[in-house]
């Protein structure tokens, strides 16, 4: 019987606890910093695996939204246009058959939006894009500090 990702995960944390850690050189200090940080990571990974998907699906759609505020607030010459037309596009393909690769091309395009506009916005271009970034991100934040609340990141408040 093949193990599930989860008993997976569990037996590379029994390993790393048990007979990694406890063997390394007392004065190996870095070495045991990073063992019990990727045991928090896998432990953080075991917690949340069931619940990846939607968050990576929530993502996507965060992605796209930003993505559509931008095309239809900021405008510009021709390196900008084609920016929007990229970023138009990368928001248009995003079907959700590929969640991690689609949300990666779609937040490459708003980068080089970002950097079109430095090139050759429209007056008032800059100004649009930081708020309309601003403004998204800040969603994207909370959502993400949520994410890693139940793990004591964060001094930020459980939802009622």
């Amino acid at each position: 019987m093949t193990p599930t990702v989860d008993e997976r995960l569990a037996s590379i944390v029994r390993s790393l606890t048990e007979v990694i850690l406890p063997h390394l050189p007392p004065e190996a200090t870095l070495a045991q910093e990073q063992v019990q940080l990727s045991i928090g990571h896998l432990q953080i990974l075991r917690a949340q695996l069931d619940a990846v998907p939607a968050f990576e699906r929530e993502e996507l759609a965060d992605a796209v939204a930003i993505a559509k505020a931008l095309t239809a607030g900021v405008s510009g010459g021709a390196t900008t246009s084609a920016a929007i037309r990229d970023l138009s596009a990368a928001a248009q393909g995003a079907d959700g058959s590929d969640v991690r690769g689609q949300t990666s091309v779609i937040n490459k395009a708003v980068d080089a939006l970002v950097r079109a506009v430095s090139a050759d916005g429209a007056e008032g271009a800059k100004a649009a894009l930081s708020a309309l970034i601003l403004a998204h991100e800040a969603a994207r934040v909370e959502k993400d500090r949520r994410w890693f609340l139940p793990f004591g990141f964060d001094t930020m408040e459980p939802a009622a």
